[in-house]
C-alpha cells in the first residue's frame, strides 16, 4: 500500500494525475502515518492550491486542520524541497 501510495502521490504532485481534495487528503494522511513526510508536506503544498467543495471540507477537513494535526512531523524541516512543478495549479 505504501509503494502505491507514494507513486499515487507523485503522480499528482507532477501534474501526470487529476488531483482530486479527499485523494489528496486521504494520501497525505497515510504516508504522515508511514513516516514519509517530505511527501506528506508535498501533498499539503498540493491541497493548498485547489478549491475543496463544502462537502468535500466536511469529509476530510480543511487545509488548517490537517496541517495542525501534522506539524510537527516537519516543523523545522531545512532540507524540504518544493513540490515539482504542475502546470494545473498555482501554489
Amino acid at each position: 500500500q505504501l509503494v502505491v501510495s507514494r507513486g499515487t502521490a507523485r503522480g499528482l504532485i507532477n501534474g501526470s494525475s487529476a488531483a482530486d481534495y479527499g485523494e489528496v487528503i486521504s494520501l497525505c494522511k497515510v504516508l504522515y502515518l508511514e513516516g514519509d513526510y517530505q511527501l506528506a508536506a508535498d501533498l499539503l503544498q498540493l491541497a493548498k492550491s485547489l478549491q475543496p467543495t463544502p462537502l468535500e471540507l466536511a469529509q476530510f477537513g480543511s487545509i488548517d486542520e490537517s496541517s495542525k494535526r501534522m506539524k510537527g512531523a516537519w516543523e523545522g524541516m531545512t532540507s524540504h524541497s518544493p513540490p515539482l512543478v504542475n502546470p494545473r495549479f498555482r501554489g
